[in-house]
């Protein structure tokens, strides 16, 4: 059973569901960090994520779907929170039933390199914008990738900007955040079979529908101003592009992420796997 506390007043407790709502290095640093909604909450017990705090609004009748959410995450601490609290700690116009605070997982490579099969992953490289990297992440999970890697100094996976832009599919998708080009390469040597890097760029030499990627791919997304940086373009084994047509030379790296998953997994379907 959780231990039960009363949020009242803005103390330590208060304090820290801020702190880990706003500051990326009190995230990492308590591991940390701040969801709100049934929806996710609902999707982070699906797929094992542990509860250090749930959260609520004291005095307001929950619903049948929060409480038995409240049930099932077996959180160390429950705080009813008085509502004026709840209003102050909600990223929304109308406050959702449930907030927490969820511990982060450090399991994302090992996760990924159990994908059996012909599978697929996706490199964000340095992306810029937690609203873009959770709605990579979304798409990711919808077309079958076995995980998400970032590279270099980039947007935060924790940030609830991209916990909310990936509608809870950050909790299904195993991710992790790399440091360089080398450590990604290294990573790959250790897989029973090194994958196919295919990245994206306005000026690749062959339209992604020409490129075979049924095989096992890394796809590589770039940052949303600069592209792939020069490494990672050095380190593919194909370029390829997306033809448009019309005023915009490039699409959002969300879209043209995408447009590529996409292509992916129509390749696969149609081969049978």
């Amino acid at each position: 059973m959780p231990v039960m506390q009363k949020m009242s007043a803005r103390n330590a407790a208060f304090q820290r569901f801020e702190a880990v709502k706003r500051s990326r290095e009190k995230r990492a640093k308590q591991r940390v960090f701040f969801v709100e909604g049934v929806h996710p909450i609902e999707q982070a017990i699906r797929f094992g994520w542990s509860f250090e705090a749930l959260g609520y609004a004291a005095n307001t009748r929950l619903s049948g779907w929060a409480n038995d959410m409240r049930a099932r995450a077996q959180a160390d601490v429950e705080y009813q929170i008085a509502p004026e609290l709840m209003d102050e700690l909600s990223e929304r116009e109308e406050r959702c039933e449930l907030i927490a605070l969820v511990k982060q997982r450090q399991d994302g490579l090992r996760r990924m390199a159990q994908a059996g099969g012909s599978p697929f992953w996706v490199l964000f490289d340095r992306p810029q914008s937690p609203g873009n990297l959770g709605t990579v992440i979304r798409s990711a999970d919808a077309f079958g990738a076995a995980g998400l890697i970032t590279t270099g100094h980039g947007a935060d996976f924790y940030d609830p900007q991209c916990v909310r832009a990936s509608i809870g599919t950050v909790f299904a998708l195993p991710f992790a955040g790399m440091e360089s080009v080398d450590a990604v390469m290294a990573w790959l040597d250790t897989l029973p079979v090194r994958p196919r890097i295919v990245g994206t760029s306005a000026h690749g030499t062959l339209p992604i529908d020409g490129i075979d990627l049924t095989g096992p791919t890394l796809l590589l997304v770039g940052n949303e101003t600069f592209g792939l940086s020069k490494a990672w373009k050095e380190a593919c084994d194909e370029l390829a592009l997306i033809p448009i047509h019309g005023a915009a030379s490039s699409l959002n790296a969300g879209c043209a992420a995408s447009i590529c998953l996409y292509e992916i997994a129509r390749q696969r379907a149609a081969a049978g796997r």
